[in-house]
């Protein structure tokens, strides 16, 4: 139990670090989490983050649409599990190792996940090219951003994600 309990402390303690690092160049946060959904990048803002764990296990809730996962006990908090891709009309998440959750937090929800293929890391947008994103609702996207290496990210929008109908609605 004690391992356990030090590995997450690890975690938060490095999440924290990153979120207070990323913050100190002026009151907009120029690092965002890189992660990867299904065959798109996206971008995700640190402070929407509490935290990024293995997938738990899982327990099904019926009657929901296919990218609802469930529900899983984190630390003896129950959060619902999305699969993003499959939320945003791609195709499932295939299980794999390299799978994360990442545990949201914004003003307007609590105990909400979601699975994602895997972590790139942290990305600086300084360096890279925007462009503000189509109106294209199913991605979620507040910018477009293009790095050195002229691959595209989206800018995930985490809060209109969270308030949109059919995410807060996954029953039939």
């Amino acid at each position: 139990m004690a391992q356990t309990s030090n590995l997450r402390e690890f975690q938060e303690a490095i999440l924290t670090k990153l979120k207070d690092a990323a913050s100190q160049v002026g009151g907009e946060s120029l690092s965002r989490l890189g992660v990867n959904v299904g065959d798109k990048r996206f971008l995700i803002n640190l402070q929407d983050v509490k935290e990024v764990l293995p997938v738990p296990p899982l327990q099904l809730v019926p009657f929901t649409k296919a990218w609802f996962l469930g529900v899983a006990n984190v630390r003896g908090n129950l959060y619902s599990i999305s699969d993003l891709a499959q939320f945003m009309g791609m195709q499932a998440t295939l299980k794999s190792v390299n799978n994360r959750i990442l545990l949201l937090s914004t003003e307007s929800t609590e105990q909400v996940a979601l699975l994602v293929d895997s972590l790139i890391g942290l990305r600086s947008i300084q360096a890279m090219q925007v462009q503000p994103a189509e109106q294209d609702a199913s991605f979620f996207s507040m910018n477009v951003y293009i790095d050195t290496e002229g691959n595209d990210w989206l800018e995930l929008d985490v809060e209109a994600l969270v308030q949109n109908k059919s995410f807060v609605q996954p029953t039939y």
